[in-house]
């Protein structure tokens, strides 16, 4: 059982937005940490964005990429983009992005979902998912939590990773 989570997270601000590939439909977006380190992320039309909203260079956001997957040993190193967040959001929402396995628990044993009838899942498109969420990488959005180990809490939404 593994105790790490598939997938990491890098936070900065955009740097520069270039096209990569394909005649522009995959772009190579350049993050700067706030340490001053650079790093490339892959987007392209897998990858699933939180807001619907165009992001632009000097924007602060979070890529999160499958540490999983094998990497280009370049400067600077470079991940392919599987979800974005934009920055701009209000309040206090988390966003977990993880595999949950048939407890719902998060592979980093760190979260585990109670879902009821009212939260809503969506597929990455924006369609409801109406099959079984345990099992699937998941973009995770919530607010509450417990202190326990793993913490509980009962999702505003939930996006499946198809």
């Amino acid at each position: 059982m593994q105790n790490y989570s598939a997938f990491m997270s890098i936070s900065g601000i955009i740097r520069s937005i270039s096209d990569f590939s394909n005649g522009g439909c995959v772009k190579l977006f350049s993050l700067i940490k706030n340490d001053g380190t650079v790093t490339d992320f892959i987007v392209d039309s897998t990858t699933y964005f939180t807001e619907n909203i165009p992001l632009r260079e000097g924007m602060r956001c979070t890529f999160f990429y499958d540490a999983n997957l094998p990497a280009v040993l370049i400067y600077p190193p470079q991940f392919r983009a599987v979800v974005g967040v934009p920055q701009n959001r209000r309040g206090s929402q988390e966003i977990k992005v993880d595999y949950f396995n048939s407890a719902l628990i998060s592979s980093d044993n760190t979260l585990q979902l109670n879902i009821n009838g009212y939260t809503p899942i969506f597929m990455q498109n924006g369609q409801y998912f109406n099959g079984d969420i345990a099992e699937h990488n998941l973009v995770v959005f919530y607010t509450d939590s417990t202190r326990s180990i793993p913490a509980q809490t009962s999702p505003n939404k939930i996006v499946v990773l198809c």
